[in-house]
């Protein structure tokens, strides 16, 4: 599950990247309205990545036994 993980984390830093990069012609040229349109569209794509990456994580985290106490013997 941890390969999943990873490939959503991949995703979501290239998404990151080509997010920033609009975000810095859209900074420039503010009234660009198509420019603000794709940043939604990309900051959308990385939410759900990260939920993704989040879920992933609980999955893992349930799999994995957890140790019970014992109680101490008399």
């Amino acid at each position: 599950m941890v390969a999943i993980a990873g490939v959503w984390k991949k995703k979501r830093d290239d998404l990151k990247s080509k997010r920033n990069s609009l975000f810095e012609k859209y900074a420039k040229r503010p009234e660009d309205f198509h420019l603000a349109l794709e940043i939604k569209k990309l900051d959308d794509e990385i939410a759900d990545c990260t939920h993704q990456v989040e879920q992933e994580r609980r999955a893992e985290r349930s799999a994995v036994p957890t140790k019970r106490l014992q109680p101490a013997s008399k």
